[in-house]
Formats: C-alpha cells, structure tokens, sequence
C-alpha cells in the first residue's frame, strides 16, 4: 500500500484512538477527581489504605467500561470510507484564521480570512510570530466543523518524499484517484473541496457593519479613505489560554500548587499569570444546554476552549527610585541637607554649649562619625545600583574621583590608588559644614572663626578615621 494511502488511514486510527480518549475522560471525570483528592488527604504515601486501593480499582473499572462504550461509536466515525463520504457531502470550505464571527456571532457575510504571516523576531504577540499547537479555526453556521478541521489536519501532513498530503490531490496521483474511485467517491469533486478547505476560496473581500473598522483618509484617485477591519485571531487567543492552563501540572496525582501550600519543595516549580480576566463564550450544559450549543456558530476553537484569558494590558507601575544617582555631584544630587537635619540636631546642640571639655569634644565627634555613617549608607546603596552605571552618557560630567569611589566597575582603581580618597575627604568634610550652616543659619552665625575652625578640624579628623570604609 502505497505512502499516501497509508497516511490516511494511519490519520484516521489516530482521530478514532484520540476520540476515545476523551470520552473515556469525560466519563470519569467526577471518579477522578475523588481518587486525586482521597490521594491528597494521605500525606505520607505509606500509610495509604485499603479504601485507596477500592477507589483505584473502581476508577480502572469505569475507565474500561467508558472505553467499551465509545468503542463502536469511534469504529463508525473513523471508519474510512464512512470518514471520506461525509467529507465529500458535508464538509463546508470554513476553515479561516481570523473569524469575524468573535466580534458578533450575528455576522454571517465578511469575508474567511486564511492568514499565517511572517516569522520576525521583534518580541511582539502577532500572527506568524508564535509557534501554535493549532494553526487554523473554522468559523460558520455548520453542524461539521470538526470534521473540517480534521481534514484540514491531513491535508496538512508531510510525508517521507517531503511533500504534503495536499499535493498529492494536486499532482492527480493515480494511485489516489484509484483508491477514492474505489471508495465511491467522486475524485473531482473531492479534490476541489481540498483545495478550498486548505487554501481558502478566492472571493471578493467585504466586511461586515458589526467587524471592528477604523477608517483612515487618503488621498487617491481612487478613493477618499482607507478601511480597516479589525478581527480576532482566535488561535493566538486559545494559545495564550492554553499555555497558560499549562502551568497547572499535577505531581504524583496532585495539583504542582498544592506542593506549596503544603509546604513541600519541587525543583521545576510552577509559574503562574496573576489578575487574569477570564470571558466564557457560552454556558455549560447544567445552566442553559441550547444556548452552549449555538457556540459552534462562532468556531470550533470557539466550543472546544470554552473560554479565554484577558492578561492585563496596562503601563507598568514605575516605583520611585529610593537612591537618587548622581549626574554631576553625589554630595549636591544625591544628599539632600533637609533629610538630614535630625542628624545634624545633637551636633548643634554641643557646638553652641558654653562648655567645652574632653566630654563635649568627644560628643561633637561622635555624632559626626554618625553622620559619615548615614551618609556612607547612601553611598554604598550607589554602589549597589550596578556595576558600570557611571560609564553611560547620562552621567559623563560626575568627576572620575566620584566614580571611582561610587561605581564597582573602577573597583581595581579604588583599591590601588589613593589620589581619589583625598579629594572625596575634603569634599565630604565641606559637605558636613556647608549642610550645618545652610540648617542653623542663625547659630551658625554666633560662631567666632576658631569655632568654625575647630569644627572644620573635628569633621576632617572624623572623616579620616574612617577612610577605610570609603574603599
């Protein structure tokens, strides 16, 4: 039997065991999930009892009976020649990519939209950019999507000789013609049908007055403006949704989130998609069974998703930057007097004492010491920004002395050379007493010259006892 004949058949084993499957699943769904959650209630696997081992069983049973009852009804629907007929006189040309239907289910005149685009790596979400598990919908008032959907699937397969299975219909294979002969089945007329389903139906472009447009004016010969018609692409749509149903895995019978909550580690882990908005395209069989029906008039991505993820689509929320970098003087940008002034309080309270002994001394130096402490904090938290914040353009005009001291990527110049250190002494000690005189304006002025100079002298010997935590 020859490759092409052979992958039919072969398409049609695997639709047939795939139907199976869910119906087996949808059987036992409601035993499955007792069997998972009796399973959670035992969190030591050892201690796992008689009753565990009934519901195993019954839940085995019900599977085997499910599959004897979908059995048959597969054997039918599958079959190939029952498959083939129902393709040549039911199957509809519906298969688009874009359906017009998400917009309104009432529209029933715009235009099937067969569109795959062109990969480009440009981060963006759009069509021919994501690697789909399903690359066409089919849209329209028929009672056969599937079944279009599933011969648009073989259609779709490449064989050993590299070629699809929809060029063979396109070569007049022999053999093909033979066997659909065989079948009963008029080759032609099965052929156009192919052809339409696979490629689209060449027809005039209209739209619909319920399609999103917008109207854009031009100015052309030929007309005034420019419409656009915005429609969904409903495979990018159920990709999202199921990706990230994806994230819900289970674990050895249980759900990978409930390792969390109790307590227990995984080395994959799971991702998760917070304040996602979910919209139902209809509803379920319990509420309303003949308004869930009508859903197969929008598409078959349509009934089988049921439902779809809305991610937010809003602008990132910019937290202030808690450390202001400095473009041109950490002491100027980065430090402001005012935040300090509580600091500065006790060390204006010792200089304007009338005493002055070994204890007010050593008092004046100790809150200076605590102020090269806060502000070394704020240096440090600089340094923590990055490794080579300085070296962008923004930042040219900070003098090298400064980066080398704030910036990790002159760290080697930090520790071997000492030319750098002088000058931030002598800038932070200025620092402190410009601070102290733009604070206390008023005492700053009762102050003689040696005062002044006393202070000076107590910040420099302050700051140089601690020039090792500068590096």
């Amino acid at each position: 039997m020859g490759g092409i004949i052979l992958a039919i058949e072969e398409f049609l084993i695997g639709r047939r065991n795939e139907f199976i499957e869910k119906e087996v699943a949808k059987e036992i769904k409601d035993k499955e999930q007792k069997y998972e959650k009796l399973i959670e209630s035992f969190k030591d696997k050892e201690l796992i009892n008689d009753k565990v081992a009934l519901e195993k069983k019954k839940l085995e049973e019900a599977a085997l009976k499910a599959k004897k009852k979908a059995q048959p009804v597969a054997d039918e629907k599958y079959d190939v020649k029952t498959w083939l007929r129902k393709v040549s006189t039911q199957a509809k040309p519906n298969i688009v990519t874009h359906p017009a239907k998400f917009t309104n289910p009432k529209i029933d005149t715009a235009s099937s939209i067969i569109y795959h685009g062109e990969q480009h790596n440009d981060g963006y979400v759009r069509t021919g950019n994501v690697k789909l598990s399903v690359n066409v919908d089919v849209s329209g008032n028929s009672a056969t999507n599937t079944i279009i959907f599933e011969l648009y699937s073989l259609l779709g397969i490449t064989l050993q000789d590299n070629k699809k299975v929809i060029n063979y219909f396109e070569e007049d294979v022999k053999e093909l013609v033979k066997y659909m002969s065989d079948m009963g089945i008029k080759y032609k007329d099965f052929k156009d049908k192919c052809l339409n389903v696979f490629y689209g139906m060449n027809s005039e472009q209209s739209t619909h007055e319920m399609v999103r447009q917008v109207y854009f004016p031009v100015n052309t010969p030929l007309a005034d403006y420019h419409l656009l018609s915005a429609v969904t692409a409903s495979m990018l749509m159920f990709e999202v949704k199921n990706r990230i149903d994806g994230f819900n895995r289970r674990v050895n019978g249980q759900n990978i989130r409930n390792l969390k909550k109790n307590n227990q580690f995984h080395g994959e882990g799971f991702d998760e998609i917070p304040n996602l908005t979910e919209i139902w395209f209809g509803y379920s069989s319990n509420e309303d069974a003949s308004r869930f029906t009508k859903m197969g008039n929008v598409s078959l991505l349509n009934v089988r998703n049921q439902k779809a993820y809305l991610i937010p689509s809003i602008p990132p929320q910019i937290q202030q930057r808690q450390v202001r970098l400095p473009s041109q003087n950490f002491f100027k940008n980065s430090l402001n007097p005012k935040r300090f002034k509580d600091d500065f309080q006790p060390l204006d309270k010792l200089i304007r004492s009338d005493l002055n002994n070994i204890h007010i001394r050593e008092g004046i130096r100790n809150c200076l010491k605590y102020l090269i402490d806060r502000v070394l904090q704020r240096a440090f938290a600089v340094r923590a920004f990055g490794v080579g914040w300085s070296q962008t353009e923004h930042y040219q005009n900070l003098p090298r002395a400064q980066r080398i001291w704030l910036d990790d990527a002159y760290l080697e110049q930090r520790q071997q050379e000492e030319e750098w250190l002088e000058e931030i002494v002598l800038a932070f000690a200025n620092w402190i007493l410009d601070s102290y005189e733009l604070l206390f304006k008023q005492t700053c002025k009762q102050l003689s010259d040696y005062e002044l100079r006393e202070v000076k002298r107590y910040v420099e010997l302050a700051v140089s006892d601690d020039q090792e935590f500068f590096k």
